[in-house]
């Protein structure tokens, strides 16, 4: 069902679910070469693949939440709900795509910024979805980079 949300209905699922599921954020919610290296380090990702459309991103975004069962069934209940879901929130007043693929990722990493500016990212909870964590990287790194 992800795979086929339009761009639009994938970054505000996206910026929905992180805004009402994911705590007060740890990390930077804006994107900065240093965090992109740190990133591309940690998954061996390149940065020089071809551009990414923000819905692909988003829609990478949700597939990496949607690893936990009770994260799934939400957003495939958004999905399948979107003209009532829409009518009860305001999604105008939406999070950036970045903001909200950066605080996905915190749900999984644990990101730590070196006096001299440098970032770290090591990752936290390993899980059998590596695999879409390391796409998210490379589309992050594909769109923000």
């Amino acid at each position: 069902m992800i795979h086929n949300l339009d761009d639009t209905r994938a970054r505000q699922i996206l910026a929905a679910v992180v805004r009402s599921r994911i705590a007060e954020p740890r990390v930077p919610t804006d994107w900065s070469p240093a965090l992109g290296q740190a990133l591309a380090g940690q998954f061996e990702v390149h940065p020089e693949s071809p551009a990414v459309s923000e819905g692909e991103l988003a829609r990478q975004a949700l597939l990496v939440l949607a690893d936990d069962p009770e994260m799934r069934r939400a957003i495939e209940t958004m999905a399948a709900n979107w003209n009532a879901f829409r009518q009860k929130f305001d999604l105008d007043r939406t999070l950036g795509t970045t903001a909200a693929v950066l605080l996905v990722l915190e749900t999984r990493l644990k990101f730590a910024r070196a006096s001299d500016g440098k970032w770290s990212v090591k990752v936290e909870k390993k899980s059998a979805s590596d695999a879409l964590l390391k796409g998210l990287v490379q589309k992050l790194i594909s769109f923000a980079g």
